[in-house]
């Protein structure tokens, strides 16, 4: 189950960075230009990458927990 966990939740941080790579790539927002012009660029990429990895990671992970077969125990 803690496997079951780490893998969608490592799925959804990769998707996250893949989003934020996207991002930077297709000057989204003009954020790649604010990136260059900052002094310090890699607290920028990660003050985007990092909340929005960690939610992604969050969603994919209870998403796969509510998409578990549930079996009923009792017979109502």
């Amino acid at each position: 189950m803690l496997r079951f966990l780490a893998m969608n939740a490592a799925f959804g941080i990769f998707i996250g960075l893949v989003l934020t790579a996207a991002l930077l790539y297709f000057n989204i927002g003009d954020f790649l230009t604010r990136v260059h012009h900052s002094t310090m660029p890699a607290i920028a990429i990660l003050l985007v990458a990092g909340p929005l990895s960690l939610l992604l990671g969050g969603a994919s992970m209870s998403t796969a927990i509510m998409m578990l077969p549930y079996e009923k125990k009792y017979e109502d």
